[in-house]
């Protein structure tokens, strides 16, 4: 995969397959930080579901606030790899490569200084099935509604809620008007998160 640096001087990748970048050239770093972490208003010791944790940028900002137990869907190996390859500034990044580096050495599960990072590898929408823990929180960032519509569902959405605690609270990128509807179909309530890189929020689910 083509590397890219983007605009706060952190590295992201080009995926060629969906023809997009995994995070947006104003900043991978700052657009986890602003669009999730503080969107979220997170409190250490909570549960983070990561949906598509792709080079771990927002649940490295989580862990820079303190420690969470964050559930990490991703569906791709490849992406996994560059993470042992790169160098970030966020601080608790070293445990994002420990977590890796024993993924792949068989280890799904990473756990030091009250931090717990589980894998949940493989296809997110069946996946999301079989967590034991309700989240507290949830980053979503898939690739865009119009390059993976199946992630951006109802129904996907209503698997989510589910497996929310009341009251918790889902960040994603998108502004897009189906997928807000989308998740009032699945029942959230709908707000816009902070604007980054263009002109439109970001927006803000939380759970009834």
């Amino acid at each position: 995969m083509d590397k890219i640096v983007t605009e706060d001087g952190s590295i992201t990748f080009y995926n060629e397959a969906a023809g997009e970048n995994y995070h947006t050239k104003a900043g991978a770093r700052q657009e986890a930080i602003e669009k999730y972490v503080k969107a979220l208003e997170i409190i250490p010791g909570k549960v983070i579901f990561d949906v598509c944790f792709g080079l771990g940028y927002s649940t490295a900002a989580a862990l820079d606030a303190g420690p969470f137990t964050v559930y990490c869907f991703e569906n791709d190996a490849k992406i996994l790899k560059e993470i042992l390859d790169i160098d970030s500034e966020f601080k608790s990044f070293h445990h994002i490569k420990a977590f890796i580096k024993g993924y792949f050495e068989g280890n799904n599960v990473y756990e030091k200084d009250g931090v717990k990072l589980i894998m949940v590898f493989g296809d997110a929408r069946k996946t999301i099935l079989t967590v034991p823990e309700q989240a507290d929180y949830v980053f979503f960032a898939p690739f865009s509604p119009a390059k993976v519509p199946e992630l951006w569902t109802a129904q996907f959405f209503k698997d989510i809620y589910a497996k929310m605690k009341p009251s918790a609270k889902l960040a994603t990128y998108s502004y897009a008007k189906f997928v807000r509807n989308n998740l009032k179909e699945a029942g959230f309530q709908v707000f816009n998160g902070p604007i980054l890189g263009r002109r439109s929020p970001s927006t803000i689910a939380i759970k009834n």
